[in-house]
C-alpha cells in the first residue's frame, strides 16, 4: 500500500505541469475561432446623456446632467445614494430620455453595504419601455415593459438561494412574484454574493442581435475586468427604445446601495456604418457648464484660504502642509503613511486576491482542456462512424 500511495503521489505531481503544457497549446482550430470572434465584435460608442459618473456628478441645484431620481435616493458628488441603511426605503434613478439605438451595453459599478450578515431587499438595473419611477419591484414599477437584472439580497420563499441575480423579462402585463424571489418568472440567474466586498461589484449588460448577457465582477479584486459570465437569454425581444434606470429598496432590513457609476455604450453591428458623433454640446448647456465650473473654483481656492487663515502654523512646515508639494490635492503628506494594522489588513486582501487570480487562471485552463477533449472525442466518434465501427471506450476512467 505505501508504494502504490507513492506512485499515486508521484503521478499527480507531474499533473499539473502536464495541466499548464497542454492549457498553454493552443490548437489551430481554438485560433482561428478567437480571431473570428475577435473580428465579429461590434463596434462600441460611449453614449454620455445615458451615463453618470463621479466625481462632480451633481451639479449647483442638487440634479444629475441627463437624470431624474425619485424616492430616497441621495445625489452626491461621486455617487448616487438609492436608498440608506434604513427600513422601508426606496428610491430609483433614470434617464430623462429614451434611447435610440437597437443594440447596448451598460456597466454599472455599485456597492451593497449593511452591517448584518443578511441584508434586503436588493438592487435593480432596468431597461424598459418607460419610466417606472417607484412602485414595489426593487423600488420601481411593476408590470414593466422591457427588462430588470435584480440583485436580490433577500431569501422569501427559503430556499438558500440568495444573494443572487434574476433576469425577468416583462411584457407589461406581468406582476412579480415577489413571494418566491421571481425564480418562477426568471429566464435566468445566478449565485453572486454582491453584499460587503472590499472593491465596488461591476455588472457588464449587453443587448446585441437578440441576446442578452449577464458578466459580474464580483468586487473581490482590484481588477476592473475581472469579469465572469453570469445569465445568457437568447431570442430575447426587447422594445426599440427605452429607458435605463437602476432602483433599490429596503424592508425589515436594510442595507445602502451605493452606485458610483453607469456607462452606456451603443453597439454597431460589424460592416454597418458607424454612428456619427453627436452635433456640439448646446451654446446654453455649454454656459451652464462652465458658469457650474467656474462656481465651484472658486468656492475651493476660498475654502484654502479660509484654511490657511485658521491655521497659519501649517503654512510652509514640512510635513504639515495641507497639499503636498502644491498639487491642489487637499491632504497631509502624513495621511499617505499607512498604520501596521492598516498595513496588515491590505496584504490579507493582496494575498486573497493573487489566490483568486491563480485559481481563476487554473479554472481557465481546465475548461479550455476539458473543451479540447470533448472536440477529440467527438472527431473519433465521427470517424468511427464512418468506418462503421463503434466508438473507442474512454481510457484510464475509474
Amino acid at each position: 500500500p505505501a508504494a502504490r500511495a507513492l506512485k499515486m503521489a508521484a503521478q499527480l505531481a507531474l499533473l499539473p505541469p502536464l495541466l499548464l503544457l497542454l492549457a498553454s497549446a493552443r490548437p489551430p482550430l481554438a485560433a482561428a475561432q478567437e480571431a473570428e470572434g475577435a473580428a465579429a465584435a461590434p463596434h462600441r460608442r460611449f453614449e454620455y446623456k445615458y451615463s453618470f459618473k463621479g466625481p462632480h456628478l451633481v451639479q449647483a441645484d442638487g440634479t444629475v446632467p441627463f437624470w431624474v431620481h425619485t424616492g430616497n435616493a441621495i445625489p452626491s458628488a461621486d455617487q448616487i445614494r438609492i436608498t440608506t441603511s434604513l427600513k422601508s426605503q426606496k428610491g430609483s434613478v433614470w434617464t430623462k430620455n429614451k434611447s435610440v439605438f437597437e443594440h447596448w451595453e451598460v456597466e454599472v459599478t455599485f456597492r451593497v453595504t449593511g452591517r448584518g450578515r443578511i441584508g434586503a431587499d436588493g438592487l435593480a438595473v432596468w431597461f424598459t419601455e418607460e419610466q417606472g419611477l417607484e412602485g414595489p419591484v426593487f423600488g420601481a414599477a411593476d408590470k414593466w415593459n422591457g427588462v430588470g437584472i435584480f440583485f436580490d439580497s433577500f431569501d422569501n420563499d427559503g430556499k438558500k438561494n440568495n444573494p443572487g441575480v434574476i433576469v425577468v423579462g416583462n411584457n407589461g402585463k406581468l406582476l412579480y412574484d415577489h413571494q418566491n424571489d421571481g425564480s418562477t418568472q426568471a429566464l435566468a440567474s445566478c449565485l453572486r454574493d454582491f453584499r460587503n466586498k472590499p472593491y465596488p461589484v461591476r455588472v457588464r449588460i449587453a443587448y446585441y442581435r437578440k441576446t442578452l448577457t449577464v458578466s459580474v465582477n464580483n468586487g473581490f479584486t482590484p481588477d476592473k475586468d475581472d469579469y465572469e459570465l453570469c445569465a445568457k437569454v437568447e431570442g430575447m425581444e426587447l422594445p426599440s427604445q427605452g429607458y435605463f434606470g437602476v432602483s433599490a429598496a429596503t424592508g425589515g432590513l436594510a442595507d445602502d446601495h451605493d452606485v458610483l457609476s453607469f456607462l452606456t455604450f451603443q453597439l454597431t453591428e460589424p460592416g454597418k456604418q458607424a454612428p456619427t458623433p453627436d452635433a456640439e454640446i448646446p451654446e446654453k448647456e455649454k454656459e451652464k457648464y462652465q458658469e457650474e465650473f467656474a462656481h465651484f473654483q472658486e468656492e475651493l481656492d476660498k475654502k484654502k484660504e479660509e484654511f490657511l487663515k485658521e491655521h497659519p502654523d501649517v503654512q510652509g512646515q514640512p510635513g504639515k502642509s495641507p497639499e503636498p508639494s502644491g498639487t491642489g490635492l487637499g491632504f497631509s503628506r502624513l495621511d499617505v503613511f499607512e498604520t501596521a494594522s492598516e498595513r496588515e489588513l491590505r496584504q490579507i486582501f493582496e494575498g486573497q486576491t493573487r489566490i483568486h487570480l491563480e485559481v481563476k487562471q487554473l479554472h481557465r485552463q481546465l475548461a479550455a482542456i476539458l473543451e479540447e477533449q470533448r472536440r477529440a472525442v467527438s472527431v473519433l466518434a465521427e470517424d468511427a462512424a464512418r468506418r462503421g465501427a463503434a466508438p473507442p471506450a474512454p481510457q484510464g476512467q475509474v
